[in-house]
This record gives structure tokens, C-alpha cells and sequence, in this order.
């Protein structure tokens, strides 16, 4: 591996980061808040960008930026970004005791799984909570999306940077110059949160409270400047507003390229786009069907069930209802949704509905086969034959995933004695949807967890958002054999 290379990268996405915290520095200027408040974004600004530019400065642009320095530099980055973008929030004098908080918290924020620590939300300062938020935008689309998006160095190579941070079985550039690609994906982003902001004005929130949900429902994150969450403003208008706006950026960004650019007939033949519509659609009835003697205003009921299941599909985890007391059947609908996740290329966690079509489809030929040993049959996805390489690919991811979620589980149920709460704590983080069931339910923090469960829960956040191969690399000794540093 090219160290100086690597030391490059990190530097100028430190670099990155200092202009990044400037912004909740200027909103605790807004805001007039005390100098220790200030002083919370300027300390770590000023280690982001010396850090940073002593990376830069021992590094170098030349060499190769190959798979394997690619997947390291995107699972070191995204743990620095976690660990300095937490030292404001270690600062702050409530809610975030230690380090290992305060870590659980940004590495939430980052990988917007929108898991908290946090007691009492709402007494923390404008500027954190804005920066809590605002780091469920920066980390939606991608860090290092953003920074191919806005740097003006770019070059074919910077593919496997891409590649190694965007979500999905595959990857594909939908313009020629990746720059581009990341300046159009970003401003289709930005757009469509500054809209779901406009709307959310609109329902009687004011300003920063509109951005702090634009910022969650763009990342699928989930943060809120609420105790409870959405629901404290009891609004179905609200609501709705948030439902579609989440199930809109569970959508694989590449096909609002293609219907403003190109075709809209053609965006809507995605198979992937339908089997979400469906997943969502059959689910909302079902939860409906099966929680509306609950509820005496039906209406109530049906906007419930359907943003209950856009937040938990998309991994937003935003709150309107206490879904944990709805009965055994929607809740284990609730725990298969946080497995499926939205669309690959989308800013949802989870496995995806294209990996998950490509398994069904896979077992249903593999049934086919047994029966007719003599048949043939070909896994298809948008009428196309599926690369046998990257079928292969999706049935190791699973199995991969299978295995680190269960070394995952078993290290959180030193600490917790009840299986769903332990299942759950570590699906909701692993697919970073944010709330999950039982002790850690979705009105509930994971501040009473022990420290190893929080620093195993992090580390699921991150494994999940990277989609596992970057961290496995960064952990595995075989990387740091044969470092060149040339």
C-alpha cells in the first residue's frame, strides 16, 4: 500500500472537515452562545486543518490510488471524522460524559444511523445540535463525494474512492468525468433537501427546525432537536411531508438523473424502484390492517403506519408513534424492513432491495434447478442477465454480513439480557436505521448501555454504512504488511 498517497487523501479530507465545522461555529455565533461554546468547534477546527495539512505536506499526489488504498483511506477517514467531529460534542458539558459517547454519537451522525446517547436533547446548544444534524447531510451522500464533488483534482482513479463509499452491489458513473458525476448527485441532493425544508416551513416549523429534519430525512438519518422526535409536533401535514420526502431519498440518486436529463419513462421501468414502491405499499397496508383497532381516528392510524415504514425502510428512524407497543406482527414486519434497507446508490442503509432481489431471484432458480436438474436459468435484473460475478459477489456479502452481525450480537448480549433488545440494538445500528425495540425502543436512548456494547455498536454503524469491506480491511493485519512509503 502507497502510504504517501493514503497520507494525501486524509489530509485534504481533514482539510475538508475544519471548513465543514465552521459552519455550527457560525450558528453559535447566530445564536450569541458563550465563548466555551465557541471555542468547542474552533479546537477541533484548528486539529482538523493542522492535522490535515501535515498529512498533506508528508504525502503525495503521485501513485495510484488502487482498491486496496482506496478502502483504507475511506474506513480511516470516516473514524477520524467520527473522533474530531465528537470532540465539540466531549466538550459540552451534558449529555456526552465520555469520549467513547461522544464517538457513539458523530459516528451515528456521519453514518446516519441516528442512534443517540443523548439524555435530554434538548437542552444542548444550538450549534451541537445543528452540527449533529448536519453530519447526517455530510455523511448521506458520501465524504468523500462531497469532496470529489467540490475539489478540483479528480482523476479516473478517484473511481475506487467512489466505489469504496457509495452503497450498493455495484457502481456506475452516470456522466464521464466522476467530478461531475459527484457535483450532479450533490446538487440533486442539496435541491431536494432545500425542498423538503420549503415544505416543512410551510407545516409551521420554523427555520432551524426545518433544516435539522431537512438535514435528517436527506441522510436518512434521524437526529432531532425533539425529545420525541416528530411527534412532537402532531401533525399529520408533517408527517406526510416527511414520509414521501424519506421515501424519496431511499430512491437510487441515478434515476432522478435520468428522468431530469434524459428519460422519466425510463427512470420509472427500474425494477429495483418497483419492488421498493411495492415493499413499502404491502407494508403499510399490512401495519395498517393490523394496528388500526389501536387507533380511533383511522386517518391517524394510516399516516402512522405509512411514515413508520418509510423511516424504517429508508433507516431514518424518525418517531411519530411508539411503535414498540404496537403488536408482534407489525413489529417484526418493522425488524424485516430494517434489514432490506432502501435502493443501492440511495443515502438508506440496510442490505438494499436490489441485493435482496437478487437473492430471491438466485433461491427461486436454485428451487427451479433442483426440481429440473436439465434447466436453464438466468438471474435477470431490469431485463438484463446479472454478471455471474456479481451475483457471486451479493451471495458472499450476505453471508459476510450474517457472520459480523452475529459477532456483533453476541458481544452486546454480554451486557443486555433480553434477546430482542440485543437483536434489535444491533439491527438498528449494523443497517443504520437509528431506534430499535425493546430496552432501546423508539423513545428510548442507548446511554445506560456499557461501554464495550457502545463501542461495538459504533463500530457496527461504520461496518454497516461502508458496507463492510473498507473496516474489514482497516482491522485486518495482512494491511499493514508491506506498507511502501514511497
Amino acid at each position: 500500500m502507497n502510504l504517501k498517497i493514503v497520507n494525501n487523501a486524509i489530509g485534504r479530507l481533514l482539510q475538508v472537515l475544519g471548513l465543514l465545522m465552521v459552519v455550527p461555529l457560525l450558528v453559535a455565533f447566530i445564536y450569541h452562545e458563550t465563548l466555551n461554546d465557541k471555542l468547542n468547534f474552533i479546537i477541533p477546527i484548528l486539529v482538523a486543518g493542522i492535522l490535515g495539512t501535515i498529512m498533506v505536506k508528508i504525502g503525495s499526489e503521485k501513485g495510484h490510488i488502487y482498491t486496496r488504498e482506496a478502502m483504507f483511506t475511506t474506513a480511516f477517514c470516516w473514524l477520524l471524522y467520527s473522533a474530531i467531529g465528537a470532540i465539540p460534542l466531549l466538550l459540552t458539558p451534558t449529555n456526552y460524559p465520555t469520549f467513547i459517547d461522544a464517538f457513539f454519537e458523530m459516528a451515528s451522525g456521519f453514518t446516519t444511523c441516528g442512534a443517540s446517547v443523548a439524555q435530554d436533547v434538548e437542552i444542548l446548544p444550538h450549534s451541537i445540535i445543528f452540527w449533529r444534524s448536519f453530519s447526517h447531510l455530510i455523511g448521506g451522500m458520501g465524504i468523500l463525494v462531497f469532496t470529489l464533488a467540490i475539489l478540483p483534482k479528480a482523476n479516473k482513479e478517484s473511481t475506487n474512492l467512489m466505489q469504496a463509499e457509495v452503497p450498493g452491489p455495484t457502481f456506475g458513473k452516470i456522466t464521464p468525468k466522476l467530478s461531475h458525476t459527484a457535483r450532479v448527485l450533490y446538487i440533486i441532493y442539496l435541491v431536494m433537501t432545500a425542498i423538503t425544508a420549503i415544505f416543512l416551513l410551510f407545516g409551521g416549523m420554523n427555520l432551524f427546525d426545518s433544516l435539522i429534519f431537512a438535514f435528517g430525512t436527506a441522510g436518512t438519518g434521524g437526529f432531532a432537536n425533539r425529545g420525541i422526535s416528530v411527534g412532537y409536533y402532531n401533525s399529520r401535514y408533517i408527517e406526510i411531508v416527511l414520509g414521501v420526502a424519506m421515501f424519496l431519498f431511499g430512491v437510487n440518486f441515478n434515476l432522478y438523473y435520468y428522468a431530469i436529463f434524459r428519460s422519466v419513462k425510463d427512470s420509472f421501468k427500474s425494477e429495483e424502484l418497483k419492488w421498493y414502491a411495492i415493499i413499502v405499499a404491502l407494508s403499510t397496508i399490512l401495519i395498517f390492517i393490523n394496528i388500526s383497532g389501536m387507533y380511533d381516528d383511522k386517518f391517524y392510524a394510516g399516516v402512522n403506519s405509512f411514515f413508520t415504514v418509510t423511516s424504517i425502510i429508508t433507516t431514518t428512524g424518525y418517531v411519530s408513534a411508539h411503535y414498540g407497543k404496537w403488536p408482534m406482527f407489525s413489529r417484526n414486519i418493522l425488524i424485516l424492513l430494517m434489514f432490506i434497507g432502501g435502493s443501492a446508490g440511495s443515502t438508506a442503509g440496510g442490505l438494499k432491495v436490489s441485493r435482496i432481489t437478487m437473492l430471491c431471484k438466485s433461491a427461486i432458480n436454485q428451487v427451479k434447478q433442483t426440481i429440473n436438474p436439465m434447466r436453464v436459468t438466468v438471474n435477470k435484473l431490469d431485463g438484463k442477465k446479472v454478471d455471474d460475478e456479481v451475483e457471486n459477489s451479493v451471495n458472499k456479502y450476505l453471508l459476510v454480513y450474517l457472520l459480523i452481525f452475529i459477532i456483533f450480537m453476541l458481544i452486546v448480549t454480554l451486557e443486555t439480557n433480553d434477546l430482542e433488545t440485543s437483536f434489535t440494538a444491533v439491527a438498528t445500528t449494523f443497517n443504520n436505521v437509528g431506534p430499535g425495540l425493546g430496552e432501546f425502543g423508539p423513545i428510548n436512548s442507548f446511554t445506560n448501555l456499557g461501554y464495550l456494547s457502545k463501542f461495538t455498536l459504533t463500530l457496527a454503524m461504520l461496518f454497516g454504512r461502508l458496507e463492510l469491506y473498507p473496516m474489514i480491511l482497516l482491522f485486518s493485519p495482512a494491511t499493514y504488511k508491506n506498507i511502501k512509503n514511497k
